[in-house]
């Protein structure tokens, strides 16, 4: 396929941080005496937007989302400060580059901060634009995609979506681009393959698929 725009997700697909997410919800639970998560349990429970994960994790009506939110933000900072790009990720965003496609981020992560990673794993210079949040409640980016590719200037892309979620590949079919899915990151690799999209374990098999 000769795509001329690849949409990245962010994290679970370029940022290797689904057991940071973990983590900050485990201190949450351990706060409260609560058990915690495994990874795989982890993966099992997590959904775009990520409230309807906490609502089988707390009783939000005990422990209001605002609260979660503050108290995941409060934790994250702490691993991330470890967090490392999924294995072989910088090999494919060069694979594109010199295929000359155009690189974007879509994501539901706060846009800044995805923006300060970009530039602190030096791979900025390879995305035109993060299409991001303003807020950190990890809500559905579906609206904000279809915003952006409804300019003039998205006119004619062929679009390949790359993420790690179900919601990935959603919001590659609600912009007309095609989708593969990688399953090292926030959903399991059962989940996925429900999705009858391309499932890969490891990014390096992308440039192979695309051709």
């Amino acid at each position: 396929m000769n795509y001329t725009t690849i949409a990245w997700d962010w994290n679970g697909t370029l940022l290797d941080d689904a057991y940071i997410c973990m983590e900050c919800v485990n201190d949450m639970l351990r706060k409260r005496n609560m058990d915690v998560l495994d990874l795989d349990t982890y993966r099992r429970l997590v959904e775009t937007p990520i409230i309807k994960a906490y609502e089988h994790i707390f009783d939000l009506s005990v422990v209001t989302f605002d609260t979660i939110v503050k108290e995941f933000y409060d934790s994250y900072p702490r691993y991330a400060a470890s967090a490392k790009l999924i294995e072989g990720a910088g090999n494919v965003l060069e694979f594109f580059k010199k295929k000359e496609c155009r690189q974007i981020i879509l994501t539901a992560a706060h846009t800044s901060q995805v923006e300060d990673l970009l530039c602190r794993f030096h791979i900025a210079d390879y995305f035109d634009t993060v299409i991001g949040a303003s807020d950190f409640k990890g809500a559905s980016k579906l609206d904000r995609a279809v915003k952006y590719t409804q300019n003039a200037q998205w006119k004619g892309e062929k679009t390949l979506m790359i993420g790690d979620t179900l919601h990935d590949a959603e919001t590659a079919d609600a912009i007309g681009a095609d989708c593969i899915l990688f399953s090292g990151g926030h959903q399991d690799e059962g989940r996925l393959i429900k999705s009858g999209k391309p499932v890969v374990k490891n990014l390096s098999e992308i440039p192979g698929l695309v051709g």
